[in-house]
């Protein structure tokens, strides 16, 4: 293993010295410099960790403690710089002329907004630019999204965005994802653009770090592995983490929850007022000169509100930077995560919902996590750039299967290569080559590695400032070693065109895939009364996605985004469950396909009752979807049809009341149990947040209406809960 990462590393220093030989590299051009200050329109206090970017090229600063910037080596020319920061409406300002040996200075006041509009986003071809401007479908979650729902993990941070839901642990983009007990996820989790999923059964780890880290979450829907690679066959969900603030900052949480009473007085297993979670996290962040750093730690436990619902959480993260002279900028990450729960498979009963059969209560596992990357960014010139990425998943799960399971670490290492170049003007190529090796053993499936090799490139050709198209293409090469070998093509283009200033139209066609994982192919084991089989001649998954889009901003204060997409799928993996021999295989659906049409929009309305002052915000979306086995004409199991959200707030000066309301429709096919009843979701949460100088408070209700819904069989949701959150910035 170790021979085949060396020779890996050598090919990515010969593809560097490629580079060095035939590239053009101005960094001794002539050139001028650019400097300024950025500005909160309203009170004139400068906003430090303001971003800015010089667009056309590869140049960007972010604003310091005062709110001043300075972009050197700018060759001359006429330039738009735009300037965004989470909570303010992003600004573009034209034709900024640059001379040679000359300093040119900028002043931006940037306009407070409580609903992001037009965020910068990263995850759509792996540079920076505007929602907007992208050719795919995305969704954003912001930090002051997850603050508003004082979510206690990822899972709560994403059950609102437009078109997600979760079954189980399960994560689904658009219907992606149906439930396969945890083994592969068909949505690619990234943190900070790195792949994070245990090697070995392809789970994620929604516990991972702290939502207090999280800067924003870009959501990529349909087919993303053209610049993303294996997995992101229905999507790509990347977790942008927050840098190091230009200045000293102190950041803590603290959120209580505790549970009602259930619905029926006969489901009470036992005494209500025990039963509770609670979470604390603190984290602080400098900037010291050319370095800077971020750490962070957090704990999160509970009784649970069933039997073998208890856990305890704990987190440990740290990011660093340090800036080389050159704006050569180096970053690293280390997370540990540690969690020890209970695992509930299904209920005792329906007349016993929240207990378990007597023979599962030692059903407890523990998991410890490492994740770690160190990335290297050079700017050789405005118009050439590379990146560099080492990273590693290390993954150890306890009993999860029984006494003598016998994990060992799963380990994920991965290496990539990415190229930025602007060869002329209109033009940003993006290539790079990205190796991920994959290995896990146990009792239950054995020992066993595979890796994936994949070059990719990608053309974003800005044919007219309101025009642009995009060609991308990825060869990917799998190796399950000793075993099967997968060369897979991943080919998209994409084109965005803004008629008018308010108006995007999109249109994309894009191609992913997965590999099945080592669980999947080898795992034989008996979980309560079925027997999992393996299938170690289990193919890979592909599909093709087709997304045509409108954005339109009627107002500056409020927008619509309206999406067609065609999800073709083959070769789909999915758990086949045999009720008669009580047995499940993981196997491949020749032909599926998932349609639909998903509408959102966004609008804020300051208004005045006397002398007050309001401010009504408001997040709508709907996501209404046909999916079906090709072969079979069946529905597909475990996918709802209509998925909707409504996110509202009311604001009075520093109070906010606030309303969150979640529908899922019935489902239409389930494995285990197919002729229980079934029902849609309905979840209806609210809450009341007060700012006083650097607190938040916030008290909520979640399922005000103690509704009872089963997203897999057997599993109830939590019934009512009432939470308290803390939140101090100092």
């Amino acid at each position: 293993m170790f021979r085949k990462f060396r020779n890996v590393f050598q090919s990515f220093l010969l593809i560097l010295t490629i580079i060095f030989i035939i590239l053009p590299i101005d960094v001794f051009a002539a050139a001028g410099s650019i400097t300024g200050k950025v500005l909160d329109s309203e009170t004139n206090e400068p906003l430090p960790g303001a971003n800015i970017v010089i667009l056309g090229t590869l140049y960007g600063a972010s604003a310091d403690l005062e709110g001043y910037f300075f972009i050197q080596h700018v060759p001359p020319g006429r330039y738009s710089i735009r300037v965004s920061m989470i909570g303010y409406r992003s600004f573009t300002k034209k034709d900024v002329h640059v001379t040679n040996d000359q300093e040119t200075k900028l002043l931006f006041n940037l306009e407070e907004t409580a609903i992001e509009f037009d965020p910068i986003v990263i995850s759509a071809g792996k540079v920076k630019q505007r929602l907007d401007q992208a050719p795919v479908s995305l969704s954003v979650v912001s930090a002051r999204d997850i603050k508003r729902r004082s979510a206690t993990n990822l899972i709560e941070s994403l059950e609102t965005a437009p078109g997600i839901n979760f079954i189980g642990d399960q994560i689904s983009i658009r219907g992606s994802s149906g439930y396969t007990f945890g083994a592969g996820n068909k949505v690619l989790l990234l943190l900070d653009g790195v792949p994070v999923y245990a090697s070995d059964t392809g789970a994620f780890n929604w516990d991972m770090l702290p939502p207090l880290d999280i800067e924003q979450i870009e959501i990529l829907k349909g087919a993303g592995s053209t610049l993303w690679g294996a997995s992101a066959l229905g999507g790509v969900v990347n977790i942008i983490t927050k840098s190091p603030s230009p200045k000293g900052k102190l950041l803590f949480n603290f959120i209580t929850g505790k549970y009602d009473k259930p619905y029926y007085k006969e489901w009470e297993w036992t005494d209500h007022n025990r039963l509770y979670y609670t979470r604390q996290d603190i984290s602080y962040s400098k900037k010291f000169d050319r370095l800077g750093l971020r750490v962070s730690a957090g704990r999160f436990n509970s009784t649970g509100y069933t039997q073998l619902g208890d856990f305890t959480k704990y987190n440990l993260t740290g990011k660093f930077e340090y800036r080389f002279p050159g704006d050569i900028k180096w970053t690293g990450y280390a997370a540990y995560s540690y969690i020890d729960r209970g695992f509930f498979v299904q209920w005792k009963g329906q007349n016993d919902p929240y207990q378990v059969d007597e023979t599962n209560l030692d059903n407890y596992a523990r998991t410890n996590q490492i994740n770690l990357y160190s990335k290297l960014a050079i700017p050789f010139s405005p118009r050439f750039a590379i990146n560099l990425r080492a990273s590693l998943v290390r993954t150890l799960m306890g009993n999860q299967f029984g006494e003598g399971s016998g994990f060992n670490p799963a380990i994920g290492q991965g290496l990539e290569l990415q190229a930025d170049w602007i060869p002329f003007y209109g033009h940003m190529l993006t290539w790079g080559l990205q190796y991920q090796l994959d290995s896990g053993s146990t009792d239950f499936f054995g020992e066993h590695k595979g890796y994936f090799l994949g070059p990719y490139i990608q053309d974003e050709w800005k044919i007219r400032e309101n025009l642009r198209i995009t060609t991308g293409l990825r060869y990917d090469r799998y190796q399950l070693i000793g075993g099967l070998k997968e060369d897979l093509f991943s080919p998209r283009f994409g084109i965005n065109w803004q008629p008018w200033d308010r108006t995007s139209l999109r249109a994309s066609v894009g191609s992913g895939f997965r590999a099945a994982t080592i669980v999947e192919r080898f795992l034989e084991v008996s979980v309560m009364n079925f027997n999992i089989i393996a299938n170690p001649d289990l193919e890979a998954e592909s599909s093709w996605a087709f997304d045509l889009g409108f954005r339109q901003h009627i107002t500056k204060n409020w927008n619509i985004d309206i999406s067609l997409f065609d999800n073709e799928y083959w070769k789909m993996i999915e758990a086949h469950l045999d009720l008669i021999r009580g047995q499940v295989q993981f196997r491949n659906i020749y032909r599926a396909r998932i349609r639909g049409i998903e509408a959102t929009t966004n609008f804020s309305i300051p208004f005045r009752v006397g002398n007050l002052k309001f401010t009504y915000d408001l997040h709508a979306s709907l996501t209404a979807m046909d999916h079906e086995d090709l072969k079979w004409h069946e529905p597909l199991p475990y996918r709802p049809k209509i998925l909707a959200t409504l996110k509202s707030s009311l604001h009075f000066g520093e109070l906010q009341i606030q309303a969150d309301y979640r529908y899922g429709s019935e489902i239409d096919a389930v494995k285990i149990y197919p002729i229980n009843d079934r029902v849609p979701m309905k979840f209806l949460d609210a809450r009341i947040a007060y700012e006083i100088w650097k607190l938040s408070f916030q008290l909520g209700v979640n399922n005000i209406l103690q509704y009872n819904y089963a997203p897999m069989e057997s599993n109830l949701m939590p019934m009512r809960t009432f939470t308290v959150a803390v939140q101090g910035e100092f």
